[in-house]
């Protein structure tokens, strides 16, 4: 995948893009990150006539045009959530902050989790009649950034140089502990079940390097939940948040009680699920991520999905994938 700025015009730019099978695409990417405009002769135009395959192909090519004008540019193109300078940032802020802090943040969705495997914990968040089995939904939380983009540009770049020497004790910890093993079972029947119709041996070091910039949040949702229904859209309940901007970054966990054998320990799943993410947004443009974001396991849900049921994917979220270059330390 490669792209170039042919012209830029009062309202944005235009993108040539080869993609990663040749195909040439013109792309009108406006300033606001809007797809204005996508010509291309390999591909039906109507959605509805097009493969998966073909349909992805399509969609790599936008992400990947609104993702060239980000870099190139440094305008604000890319959907919060699908920015991996943003994740980063939310991944830093997540490791650098004190256990009362954390706690005060994601300390109800810690206690839902834990109410999976223990009977006696009051569970915070009660599930509608209407979801299919308590285990088939996603846990949701949206986290903003007490910062502009120029603030976090290029801080997934900085924050590789660190993510192995981190990453190693964190998914040592989760290895130890048996959450792969647990999370590959339980994401095998919740994809098979609910996905298919949509689309301290180690410890934890969360002690900022001198060289990477600090955040902190602004504002951090209550969690909400998502599931899957058969043969209608996947059905949100709560997230209707008042915040006047799309959240930066969006945490998505599926009910495994071993996640929340302690807040400690959940935070250091956060920190793989977020990396996880970073991944994901790469994946997403159809381009391979930066070497120390070649890690397997569960990221963004969306793409989740996909990973099961595109052929064109390998299954990144499946921790035991023999997936060539992909680890998880």
């Amino acid at each position: 995948m490669n792209a170039e700025i042919k012209k830029e015009t009062d309202d944005g730019f235009g993108i040539l893009v080869v993609d990663n099978e040749n195909v040439e695409h013109k792309v009108g990417v406006c300033y606001d990150g809007e797809i204005d405009g996508h010509l291309q002769d390999a591909y039906p135009d109507d959605p509805e006539k097009r493969s998966s395959h073909e349909d992805e192909m399509i969609s790599q090519v936008q992400k990947y045009a609104q993702w060239h004008v980000y870099r190139e540019r440094e305008y604000d193109t890319l959907p919060p959530r699908r920015n991996p300078d943003r994740i980063a940032a939310t991944l830093a802020a997540i490791r650098e902050m004190d256990d009362a802090e954390f706690e005060r943040h994601f300390g109800t969705l810690v206690q839902q989790l834990n109410s999976y495997g223990d009977d006696t914990v009051d569970r915070p968040i009660e599930l509608e009649d209407a979801v299919p089995h308590e285990e088939g939904v996603v846990y949701k939380q949206d986290v903003y950034l007490d910062a502009t983009i120029e603030d976090v540009r290029g801080h997934h770049e900085e924050f590789a140089d660190d993510v192995e020497s981190f990453a190693t004790a964190v998914v040592g910890r989760l290895q130890e502990a048996g959450v792969f093993g647990t999370l590959s079972d339980r994401f095998g029947e919740f994809l098979e079940s609910d996905g298919s119709d949509d689309v301290d041996s180690q410890s934890t070091d969360t002690t900022p390097s001198e060289h990477l910039r600090q955040f902190g949040f602004t504002h951090v949702s209550e969690p909400y939940y998502m599931y899957h229904r058969k043969n209608k859209p996947a059905r949100t309940v709560g997230g209707e948040d008042a915040y006047q901007r799309a959240p930066d970054t969006v945490i998505e966990v599926i009910p495994t009680p071993t996640l929340a054998e302690s807040v400690d320990f959940f935070r250091a799943f956060l920190v793989h699920h977020l990396l996880c993410q970073i991944r994901d947004t790469y994946i997403g443009i159809g381009v391979e991520p930066p070497t120390p974001y070649r890690m397997l396991g569960a990221g963004i849900h969306h793409y989740t999905i996909k990973y099961k049921h595109f052929e064109m994917y390998p299954e990144y979220f499946d921790t035991e994938a023999d997936i060539d270059g992909y680890v998880y330390y």
